[in-house]
């Protein structure tokens, strides 16, 4: 049976989190002047010897300049009074943190491990509303938009940063000197509603879009113009000025409208609606920018069961994720042009794909997640611990003490395409935000075997170890030969490898043909 066995690692001081210390698989940070548990005594140093031994810190250090104790209460107390609006991975070790009030945390890791927080508070008192709906992050300027202003905040940094490698040291916006403008939009009728932003990898094209909602009430007009109903702009960004180029509304209500990772002037954007008999659609559009203008070729419509209410995209973008309120997800294939479908044991508000396309994690907002490879097949989780006790899936609650809901999971790497991924590159932690802390990182430990993998090749290699070979095949069936051609390739070696070392019966006689067959 193929399980992940995964570590929590909560970046958190509180004490009522009440973790206890026979569970091996949580750790968090204690504080000095915290009494030892009167119960368990043995344990919590049984524990702490282990967690030493791993040379994870059980009592953070306040040295300066850092003072990671300190920084670290300071944004905990910062996540319990105001809300995160976005975080963003600058590299697998570095991530940023944006609050509504304008405060850029950034968080520098080794491993799972925090090693500096640096709270930059620079932008608070200088922008036109502390009420931010969504930003973009870049080495050279920033772009927010507001929950109460039809106006897009354009930030440009007018001195680098001192140091070029994200890597090296986290510096603030005031080192780098700045210039605040604004732009206007388009008045959103009479809904206050979150305006998302999208850049693309070039970083000369945005996009802002928010929610199409039927039956809006308008402004009063003889004629509504076409600027007041849109619901996407499109807009440039040249020589330091940010500017609207067009805007149009969407058929469907978006669920989400990104750049695409490889080609960057193209815009992916998953649409819904209902059909006259109140059936579910989701559209799978692609859009096309033309010199101003944006202009939509192609659409693949998605029969839903239900309403949809999250979505992802793998890093190839040729497989799109549909969550869905009746706790079934939805995978679409472009390669093959078939969908495919699968019911989760919790409703699937939250969906993240894996950097390698191996992986669907599946969130809910009470704090519980599960797990599917790419074939729609569930794979059993654990918290590393002395006994081997799978569970379709994990719930933190079970584990620790958490008061807020579960608002994001997403991969500790930076978005960007398959291709450009080193071979050598591990993405196992996976990032783990609830509503007012705390935060931390699921470290999935994957073994010796797989090198740190989880890429699709891993996946099907143990399962291949674990004698569970349709599993094997199902995944090997969705793989694209166009775009990963030696992982095809390896993964169908080992599938045959291992049939043609059965026993030949009329199944095993037949398993080798599937393999081989792509439809």
């Amino acid at each position: 049976m193929t399980v992940f066995i995964s570590e929590m690692h909560l970046w958190s001081l509180r004490n009522t989190l009440h973790v206890e210390e026979q569970d091996i698989g949580i750790f968090h940070y204690y504080d000095k002047k915290e009494p030892e548990p009167p119960i368990n005594f043995g344990y919590f140093h049984l524990k702490q010897q282990f967690a030493e031994s791993r040379d994870y810190p059980w009592i953070l250090k306040n040295k300066r300049p850092e003072k990671l104790r300190d920084t670290l209460k300071e944004l905990e107390e910062l996540m319990q009074n105001r809300q995160c609006v976005l975080s963003k991975w600058r590299s697998k070790s570095i991530c940023q943190l944006l609050f509504h009030s304008g405060v850029l945390v950034s968080l520098s890791l080794s491993g799972p491990q925090l090693e500096e927080v640096v709270i930059d508070r620079t932008l608070m008192g200088k922008l036109i509303s502390d009420t931010i709906s969504d930003a973009v992050l870049t080495d050279t300027f920033m772009i927010l938009s507001f929950w109460e202003q039809s106006k897009l905040c354009f930030i440009q940094f007018t001195k680098k940063a001192n140091s070029p490698d994200v890597n090296k040291k986290l510096e603030k916006i005031s080192s780098m000197d700045f210039k605040i403008s604004y732009i206007d939009m388009p008045v959103l009728g009479s809904r206050r509603q979150k305006q998302h932003l999208a850049i693309n990898s070039v970083e000369d094209r945005v996009i802002c879009w928010w929610s199409a909602v039927k039956d809006e009430v308008w402004p009063w007009a003889p004629i509504s113009s076409e600027r007041e109903r849109a619901n996407l702009l499109f807009l440039k960004l040249e020589h330091g000025n940010l500017e609207v180029l067009s805007y149009i509304r969407t058929t469907g209500d978006p669920l989400d409208v990104t750049f695409s990772v490889s080609q960057p002037y193209q815009i992916h954007s998953v649409e819904q609606y209902f059909t006259e008999d109140q059936e579910p659609i989701a559209d799978s559009c692609i859009y096309e920018c033309v010199g101003n203008k944006v202009q939509c070729v192609a659409v693949t419509k998605i029969p839903l069961i239900s309403k949809a209410i999250s979505c992802c995209r793998n890093s190839t973008e040729d497989k799109l994720v549909v969550g869905c309120d009746d706790s079934s997800i939805v995978l679409y294939e472009a390669y093959r042009q078939v969908t495919l479908s699968a019911q989760t044991e919790l409703v699937p508000e939250l969906l993240c794909c894996h950097p390698r396309g191996a992986i669907i994690v599946v969130g809910h907002s009470q704090g519980e997640i599960q797990v599917f490879d790419m074939a729609l097949s569930p794979i059993k989780m654990q918290l590393l611990a002395e006994d081997l006790s799978p569970k379709s899936t994990l719930p933190f609650s079970k584990h620790f003490n958490v008061s807020s809901s579960l608002s994001q999971i997403q991969w500790a790497a930076p978005r960007t395409s398959y291709q450009s991924m080193a071979d050598t590159d591990i993405h196992d932690l996976l990032l783990l935000r609830f509503d007012q802390g705390p935060v931390g990182v699921l470290h999935f430990k994957t073994g010796v075997i797989s090198r740190g993998q989880l890429g699709l090749v891993e996946i099907i290699q143990e399962y291949i170890h674990q004698d569970e070979i349709y599993d094997a095949i199902n995944i090997l069936s969705g793989m694209n030969w166009n775009t990963m051609g030696h992982q095809c390739y390896v993964s169908l070696s080992a599938i045959v490898n291992y049939l043609l070392r059965q026993k030949l019966t009329p199944t095993t006689e037949e398993q080798p043909r599937e393999s081989f067959h792509l439809e």
